[in-house]
């Protein structure tokens, strides 16, 4: 996993500090900012990731800037930033891999890929839809 990428998508050091451990950075509690930061990268719906991470718009809005979010929230971006850094290397950037997540794809028996991205297992199944992609195995 290409871990600097997902750290780049989550604010890289200027937001998350020193730290290039992800595990350390989930217990310790993501800052809002990174959330704000990875919403403008990724340009992904606020309604689906705020689904994802199983939070509404406005538990979140109650987070000041610095603070950091609990475990559940920051493991859980930590992961959907995964699947995106994973995604910008296969498809040379947010918008190839954008394109890709909204096209039907014969791995979802034609449902688009971005309609997994609801939980983890869907996070997990597109993982490795990428990973086959990566080397060469199509279906």
């Amino acid at each position: 996993m290409p871990e600097n990428t997902t750290i780049d998508l989550l604010g890289g050091q200027k937001i998350l500090g020193k730290s290039k451990n992800l595990s350390t950075l989930a217990e310790k509690g993501l800052p809002k900012q990174s959330l704000v930061f990875f919403l403008r990268k990724s340009r992904l719906d606020e309604k689906r990731v705020f689904r994802y991470l199983d939070v509404t718009k406005r538990t979140l809005d109650n987070y000041k800037p610095d603070e950091r979010m609990r475990l559940y929230i920051s493991d859980r971006l930590i992961h959907l930033a995964e699947l995106y850094a994973k995604g910008k290397e296969l498809f040379n950037g947010i918008d190839g891999f954008s394109e890709w997540l909204n096209l039907p794809s014969i791995d979802l028996n034609g449902e688009k890929p971005i309609d997994q991205i609801h939980s983890r297992k869907g996070i997990d199944d597109l993982l490795d839809i990428l990973g086959r992609i990566e080397h060469g195995i199509l279906a």
